[in-house]
């Protein structure tokens, strides 16, 4: 698979994607297409929403209601964190390339690598005897760990409800960056050997959003990826990916799941060069709102009804998408001493 696509084609795969809405954009505003003139010129007069968030603190407050309360409490920054660690007394202090935290409830480690950080988080009831492995792969015009608290990322991971090991590297930003993880067992190598209890052995499930597709498209040679979730990233690539869709993983047929909103005409295209390839309208608030037909899809593509920065930051997505995967639910918490004594009194008629 090819890890490498020029800058010069890059852009012009992606500004062909953002001109449609730079046409509608600027019809309604009063601009002829001539005015829109470069990418830069355009994206300096558009919405928030077309607009690359390079400093995406400035914009608006990610929606996060469809999440449950504890996405909502506050935590400390990565700084916070960190002065924290070095402000242990001396003897105390972990190495400060592995910080350690308790995030949505469950265990949280930024790892320092030479390709970047590395997010590692697991729930509170993970089960490492089930569970698989989910690997996040951001976009462009971010930081790793800017979309890890902005997006708030566990937070979301928490409310899919999977019992998966969660892993965000660190990616490219832009068309001139190279992709850093050219190996997914690079990657996976070092998480193992920097994280307590190590990686489980289910499932491996891919997302990424954006310009993710160019590290994904590295990994499809690797015979542990079957599960890809590509959220609005469809910009190049679809040859391979057809040509992945076709083959079989572990004696498993590869799986994917596409979210469009301004890649919805590539989308379309693959979906219709994929025989048995499923289509909906729109992402359901919920799981439940999925036929038994999407669900067991070789190919499931979704126009989005949220916009391209919103589909990672609304919280309505990404939990609802992993469901899709072969990832075992969480099992529930046991009952606390308390409840237990009240079940029993209940049942007893007391």
């Amino acid at each position: 698979m090819k890890c490498r696509l020029s800058t010069l084609a890059l852009g012009a795969l992606i500004w062909g994607a953002v001109l449609p809405h730079a046409v509608a954009f600027s019809e309604g505003r009063g601009f002829s297409p001539a005015e829109i003139g470069t990418p830069a010129r355009f994206l300096s007069r558009a919405p928030h929403s077309l607009r690359p968030q390079a400093v995406r603190g400035a914009g608006p407050k990610n929606n996060l209601e469809g999440l449950p309360a504890a996405g909502l409490k506050p935590r400390p920054s990565i700084s916070a964190v960190r002065n924290a660690v070095y402000a242990a007394p001396p003897g105390q202090q972990p190495d400060p390339s592995d910080i350690q935290d308790i995030e949505a409830q469950g265990e949280h480690h930024r790892l320092e690598t030479v390709y970047g950080p590395v997010h590692v988080w697991r729930p509170a009831d993970y089960d490492a005897r089930t569970a698989g492995i989910v690997i996040y792969i951001h976009g462009y015009y971010t930081t790793l760990d800017q979309t890890w608290s902005e997006d708030h990322l566990a937070e979301q991971f928490e409310a899919s409800g999977r019992n998966a090991t969660f892993i965000a590297p660190q990616s490219p930003g832009a068309n001139s960056d190279e992709v850093k993880w050219k190996s997914l067992d690079v990657l996976l190598r070092t998480v193992d050997d920097r994280v307590p209890l190590g990686l489980p052995s289910g499932p491996v499930v891919v997302v990424g959003h954006s310009g993710a597709f160019r590290t994904i498209l590295c990994w499809l040679d690797d015979p542990r990826v079957r599960d890809v979730i590509l959220l609005d990233g469809l910009y190049h690539g679809q040859r391979e990916f057809r040509y992945w869709l076709r083959g079989q993983g572990g004696g498993n047929p590869h799986r994917m799941v596409l979210v469009a909103s301004m890649t919805s005409r590539q989308s379309n295209r693959l979906a219709r060069n994929v025989p048995g390839a499923v289509r909906r309208s729109n992402i359901p608030e919920e799981f439940s709102g999925f036929t038994r037909q999407q669900v067991r899809a070789r190919l499931l593509y979704m126009h989005s009804q949220y916009e391209h920065s919103d589909i990672i930051s609304s919280g309505k997505v990404i939990p609802v998408v992993l469901q899709l995967t072969p990832l075992k639910r969480l099992a529930p918490p046991p009952p606390s001493p308390v409840e237990t004594l009240h079940h029993r009194a209940s049942s007893t008629g007391r």
